[in-house]
């Protein structure tokens, strides 16, 4: 790969992975544009940098959720925030199990992308019409956290968006945004991690040796620029509604469908 080609495409996954815009749809897109086709490999480079970005943002609160931990009784409300987690990722597990054939090889197309943009974009703008109650990760309950993760497994579909569909079920079970957006970003690190887990233990060693510069450096880029996207998006969505997220999702689908769809 050119290092400009990795430049852009590492600064558009960082970029996008934790706005409600979907990383997976520009990746996909863009690596067409510039490449013809997209570089797994690569995929999972720049995804291990979200995640790494998003591990390092949150450092605080994961430890506490360790350092908290009380095995002896899992109820605890110590253990709440902990345990939402894994309730909401069992579903994706699931899902990505038995789909993942599927959505490599019939959904990743400018087609599915087009309608996912634009459905979703609406999805996210009626979801954002419901008045919010609540306003602390630890008020949400473990069926409020299981439909969040069915939510996620919707972002199979390239052009939905994770954070973007997981915002959107918090916002319809009257959690505010920021609390939405935050359990939205902790739920991507085991996501993600799973994710990535399982792309690279399909992946040829031969490929890192031969790209180590390339996918290092794609990393890098992903960390910084989600770390301070993360940092941006928790800051301003306290201050401003998603509207303008729902505004870019339209007119890009619009854009699609006249040029490619």
């Amino acid at each position: 790969m050119d290092i400009w080609e990795v430049i852009i495409l590492s600064l558009i996954q960082g970029l996008t992975e934790f706005l409600p815009i979907s990383s997976s749809a520009h990746l996909i897109l863009v690596s067409e544009l510039i490449r013809g086709k997209e570089e797994i490999i690569f995929d999972v480079a720049v995804h291990l940098g979200s995640l790494l970005a998003v591990i390092v943002y949150f450092r605080k609160d994961l430890l506490s959720m360790i350092l908290n931990l009380s095995l002896h009784d899992l109820q605890s409300h110590k253990n709440r925030e902990l345990i939402n987690l894994l309730i909401a990722l069992f579903p994706i597990l699931i899902c990505g199990f038995f789909l993942r054939n599927f959505v490599e090889g019939y959904l990743r197309t400018v087609q599915v992308i087009t309608y996912a943009t634009i459905f979703f974009a609406f999805i996210l703008y009626f979801a954002t019409r419901i008045p919010s109650k609540i306003k602390d990760l630890n008020t949400i309950t473990h069926k409020q956290a299981f439909i969040i993760g069915l939510a996620q497994c919707l972002a199979l579909i390239p052009g939905s968006s994770r954070s973007g569909v997981t915002i959107s079920a918090a916002l319809f079970l009257g959690i505010d945004k920021g609390t939405a957006a935050k359990f939205s970003f902790l739920l991507a690190i085991p996501t993600i991690g799973a994710i990535a887990f399982s792309e690279l233990i399909n992946l040829n060693s031969f490929q890192f040796t031969q790209l180590s510069f390339e996918l290092g450096l794609g990393c890098f880029i992903s960390f910084i620029v989600a770390y301070l996207t993360i940092d941006l998006f928790l800051k301003l969505i306290k201050r401003f509604s998603l509207t303008p997220f729902v505004i870019y999702r339209i007119l890009l689908g619009i854009l699609l469908l006249y040029f490619w769809a």
